[in-house]
């Protein structure tokens, strides 16, 4: 079943500038462009779920062109980001609007189905009031 929700494996120092405001975009080679919420779990050596966005967009372009609109706010520096999309003609830029940090790290284990991080992203099954409850969000 396919919803508006993914689950998304971030390193944790790009969690730690997403919390903070300096990072306002994550980029992905790819990633869907109907989503609108995604849980946040954090890679090793946290291995959790930690937060929850709310997205404003997601943006399409060659990383030239995704680079120019979203350097301001990327929390990673250009050398970093065209390495990432060597060999990329295109790249998206999820362009976050909200994020709410849990407020005690949840794991994988209390979502439907999801046993083990997801390489890319996965679609969740759970609708956002079951999301909201199990994962505690206010």
């Amino acid at each position: 079943m396919k919803t508006e929700t993914i689950i998304l494996s971030i390193h944790p120092n790009h969690i730690e500038k997403i919390l903070s405001g300096e990072k306002r975009y994550e980029y992905r080679k790819r990633i869907p462009t109907d989503i609108r919420y995604i849980v946040v779990y954090a890679t090793a050596p946290i291995k959790m779920i930690v937060a929850f966005i709310e997205i404003d967009s997601v943006i399409k372009g060659t990383p030239k062109e995704i680079w120019k609109k979203t350097k301001k706010h990327a929390g990673i520096s250009e050398d970093f980001f065209m390495h990432y999309f060597a060999n990329y003609q295109n790249s998206y830029a999820i362009k976050i609007k909200a994020v709410h940090k849990l407020l005690s790290p949840k794991p994988l284990t209390d979502l439907k189905d999801q046993i083990c991080a997801p390489q890319s992203y996965s679609y969740l099954r759970e609708s956002m009031i079951e999301l909201y409850h199990k994962l505690g969000i206010k």
